[in-house]
């Protein structure tokens, strides 16, 4: 294994300061979401709060990379914020100064970029994975960060941030779930055959009420056609459901999407007499969908099951005519997705509290770990 006294790290501000060269092994070895053009986007949409740290070893090489945001208070999704893990409980209540800044090792994607050297063995990798981690609680100690997180990892990789940080931080936690719908099918039955009877039955009377209702779709590719309407949309989802956002804010976002992944852009765009009723926004990456996010004017839906429709059937029949085998449909809304035929692949934490809130937060972690097993189905034996 190699030493960690032989690792060195560098801050950089700016994806444009990154060796891109260096890390191009690393890049291939990872997901969509560890990707430069989506690095490029995240950066933009942090507004400047965007670290990257590359580790090189005692030769040189650049061996690992890792991207961190910093938080500056709570106004900021829940997928970066460590209160929010700590739930409706009296400890969510604390002075905002006792938690912000803070440090969160996440992207939006629900992703973790903590990529180390696909060539070397599984300790080496390991050891890469804990110099990371000891980077990333210096640099939160540099940018007078308050707490410091890392969210949506694998069980291996939060085990190895876990024991390189020791004390400091907790046991890891499942945080959430990926859900991955495994395609390939030859046509729609196809896919409604890996279903039970009764949920077959009702996808067929929900496809039926979209159509006899009006609706069809169009799949638009890129952001081109993005606008106020589509923006509308997406806000109208959004206050349903008590989650911020204006239509200034998500056409930055189009923005930003546009200059970033342009290419892998496709939107299910739902209308009626050509009339925007419901969207869904996608990301495609060979032959994997990654469906992000939806907007609806519900004054104009009703009993025609827009959502289900624009959300997965219609996103599932465009990947069945174009080749996609995996389907990633994010985390939350776990039943619906799991009934749809979805697998939930659990996701993990490790979090560096104020040293006040480390044993009451391990005990809320706890809880709402085993409340979301319960709600995924996974056993609670299952090792952590």
């Amino acid at each position: 294994m190699t030493s960690a006294a032989l690792f060195t790290t560098q801050v950089h501000r700016r994806m444009d300061d990154l060796p891109l060269d260096d890390l191009a092994p690393l890049f291939a070895s990872g997901t969509l979401y560890d990707q430069p053009d989506w690095l490029r986007y995240c950066e933009a949409s942090s507004g400047g709060m965007l670290r990257h740290l590359t580790l090189a070893d005692e030769r040189g090489r650049t061996v690992g990379l890792a991207s961190v945001r910093v938080v500056p208070d709570d106004h900021v999704m829940s997928l970066y914020n460590l209160r929010a893990l700590l739930g409706d409980s009296p400890l969510a209540d604390v002075p905002d100064g006792a938690l912000f800044p803070s440090a969160v090792a996440a992207l939006s994607g629900a992703h973790c970029v903590l990529l180390t050297d696909p060539a070397a063995g599984p300790d080496d990798r390991s050891a890469q994975r804990g110099a990371l981690a000891r980077a990333v609680v210096d640099l939160a100690e540099a940018e007078n960060c308050r707490a410091t997180g890392f969210l949506y990892l694998t069980r291996d990789a939060a085990q190895d941030v876990a024991d390189a940080l020791g004390t400091v931080a907790g046991a890891p936690f499942l945080v959430a779930a990926q859900t991955r719908l495994a395609g390939g099918w030859p046509d729609f039955e196809q896919y409604l055959a890996t279903l039970r009877s009764p949920r077959r039955n009702k996808i067929r009377r929900e496809r039926k009420q979209f159509a006899d209702a009006g609706i069809t779709t169009r799949v638009l590719h890129g952001t081109a056609e993005l606008g106020e309407v589509t923006a509308r949309l997406q806000v109208g989802l959004r206050e349903r459901y008590g989650v911020g956002g204006t239509v200034d804010s998500v056409l930055r976002d189009y923005a930003h999407l546009g200059a970033a992944v342009d290419e892998r852009v496709r939107v299910f765009l739902c209308e009626r007499a050509g009339q925007p009723i419901g969207m869904s926004l996608a990301l495609a990456d060979g032959d994997q969908l990654h469906v992000r996010l939806a907007g609806f004017d519900y004054s104009l839906t009703g009993v025609d099951f827009a959502y289900f429709n624009a959300v997965y059937y219609e996103p599932i029949l465009w990947g069945i005519a174009h080749g996609i085998r995996t389907y990633s449909f994010g985390t939350g809304t776990y039943g619906a997705k799991l009934a749809r035929g979805c697998t939930p692949v659990p996701l993990y934490g490790v979090a560096c509290w104020p040293e006040a809130l480390r044993e009451p937060a391990a005990g809320l972690l706890g809880e709402r770990e085993a409340a979301l097993r319960e709600e995924l189905g996974l056993p609670e034996g299952e090792p952590r």
